[in-house]
């Protein structure tokens, strides 16, 4: 690979995930690239309307331009088509926000989203992506992945490692409850107050190649109900399962 694009790639990268504008210096030094290579990249970017100045700022953002050349990708998903109805289905009976995310080990990706009548519209949006051991989307996925390496997986001297990695043994022991029991809870996960259940989806018979799930406000949510979301829950994920071309590992159909 072109050590030219490599490098363009990380800083679209860093600034596409970043919650700020960033600077030229800040992005060089938290990417190790000399400051000058970066220049070069904002100054490119820049030119072709994929950068922006922030006003009275020496900071960059990001235009929309990327946006616009993700939407079309998203919307021809093949996936995404095929288990779109099924998130709706599921919302509309559940009340509950649905999503579809996408295996990216060591990330999982938030591919589609229908909000319920008690879901929350400022939870994850599709395109986001999250560590796969962080939310109970993941954790279904995870659970299930063949020779998985816990130790390497939340390695905390790993160069992108985040803080407060979980244990690696209380990590195993939720994914085992989650193979028992064929999905994953979380009481205030990613968004504090926000409750979920998700289970896996398979396109084969290898390994999940995503999951679905629903989350709400812990008060419409509550964990002393997790089991009977968590029926609910299975049975999209067998319906996308078989709308996949996929073997169903659990759960029981839908009634349309």
């Amino acid at each position: 690979m072109s050590s030219t694009l490599q490098k363009s790639l990380r800083i679209i990268e860093c600034l596409a995930l970043s919650d700020e504008p960033r600077g030229i210096s800040e992005t060089a030094r938290e990417l190790d690239l000399d400051k000058s290579a970066v220049q070069r990249v904002f100054q490119t970017l820049h030119a072709t309307g994929y950068l922006e100045k922030v006003p009275g700022s020496t900071k960059y953002r990001l235009t929309l331009r990327l946006w616009e050349l993700g939407a079309p990708i998203i919307e021809r998903h093949e996936v995404r088509r095929l288990i779109h109805p099924i998130l709706r289905f599921g919302a509309n009976i559940s009340g509950f926000t649905a999503f579809l995310t996408w295996a990216d080990p060591p990330y999982v990706t938030y591919l589609d989203k229908v909000e319920g009548i008690h879901g929350r519209t400022y939870t994850a949006e599709p395109g986001r992506r999250v560590p796969i051991y962080r939310a109970a989307s993941g954790k279904a996925i995870l659970a299930f992945l063949p020779d998985i390496d816990l130790t390497e997986l939340l390695d905390p001297n790993a160069p992108d490692a985040p803080e407060n990695l979980p244990d690696p043994r209380n990590l195993e022991k939720e994914l085992e409850e989650i193979r028992q029991r064929l999905y994953a809870v979380s009481e205030s996960g990613t968004v504090q107050g926000v409750n979920s259940v998700a289970a896996p989806i398979w396109q084969g018979d290898c390994a999940p190649v995503g999951s679905v799930l629903l989350t709400a406000d812990a008060s419409k949510m509550p964990a002393a109900k997790f089991d009977e979301f968590g029926q609910t829950v299975m049975s999209m994920a067998e319906e996308a399962t078989r709308a996949l071309g996929g073997t169903p590992r659990g759960g029981v159909s839908l009634t349309r």
